[in-house]
């Protein structure tokens, strides 16, 4: 697959984490400086607001409002337009949270989590959220880093990216989303640290590799299509963005860089951290239709 690498916008130190809005900006996580930071059509990069904590990854809701997952915070916040900063949820069964990673946003309300903390090899989670009340259930515990989330297209099944073993899980969704079945191994890659994850409208799912400096393709029947060079050792994170959904957005933390490539076909809309997650859907996509 040939695919040619954009330089976006760079300076962005340990970016992570990005979704794109309809008016063609990016907005993303800078790890080390504790920032939230939009990078505009024209590359410039401008703080949206400063979280004091560790923000990993970001999604944008239909109100043009943004989840944050912040690891060192230990929680999930919301920052609205005007950059202010509320919390969502952040303890379970009286427990903080040990450091939220990632996060994919079902029906506009309720949150899947990646909970591993900023240990490596300590034991992560994933969490249920509510975002209307913040109520927060455990879905699924003991995993070696869980990073990377989203859900496949119909809605049945939920992909983690377990790092620290180099897999790629699923589970399927039961009760209406309320709890899991036993985790599946979908792919197992030699070596490095599968990181972000999304699919392509053909079902692909596209794995950051950090720590190899490529963009992994792995078929719908768990086949490895391509495995393409980024520029660089450790490209973070994902999201399909732009008006026909297919500008793919990269991070890549050892270039402080957001890239971007046109992708040979649109990524999967439902389930995206972009905005709009569910209004941009065609009707015979909407769930429940």
């Amino acid at each position: 697959m040939d695919v040619s690498w954009k330089i976006v916008a760079t300076g962005i130190v340990s970016p992570e984490g990005p979704a794109a809005d309809l008016s063609g900006n990016v907005f993303l996580v800078s790890r080390w400086t504790g920032r939230v930071v939009k990078v505009d059509p024209q590359g410039q990069v401008t703080e949206v607001v400063p979280t004091g904590g560790k923000p990993q990854s970001v999604a944008l809701l239909e109100t043009g409002e943004l989840l944050l997952a912040d690891a060192k915070n230990h929680a999930l916040h919301k920052i609205s337009p005007a950059g202010s900063l509320s919390t969502v949820a952040e303890t379970i069964g009286g427990q903080r949270f040990i450091g939220p990673n990632d996060l994919v946003i079902a029906d506009g309300r309720i949150v899947y989590l990646t909970d591993p903390g900023l240990d490596m090899q300590g034991p992560g989670r994933i969490l249920r959220i509510e975002l209307d009340t913040g109520r927060t259930d455990l879905l699924a515990d003991g995993f070696r880093f869980p990073n990377g989330i989203t859900i496949s297209a119909d809605g049945r099944w939920l992909y983690v990216a377990e790092s620290v073993t180099h897999r790629v899980l699923r589970f399927e969704l039961l009760d209406d989303g309320k709890r899991l079945g036993p985790a599946e191994l979908f792919y197992q890659f030699a070596d490095h640290h599968p990181d972000g994850i999304a699919f392509d409208a053909d079902g692909n799912l596209l794995v950051t590799l950090c720590g190899g400096g490529t963009l992994d393709i792995v078929s719908p029947d768990r086949q490895l299509v391509a495995s393409i060079p980024t520029g660089g050792t450790d490209c973070t994170n994902i999201v399909f963005g732009g008006a026909d959904f297919r500008t793919l957005y990269l991070t890549e933390d050892k270039q402080e860089a957001l890239l971007a490539t046109r992708w040979p076909v649109p990524g999967q809309r439902r389930y995206s951290r972009s905005q709009p997650a569910s209004s941009s859907l065609d009707p015979s996509e909407r769930q429940g239709s």
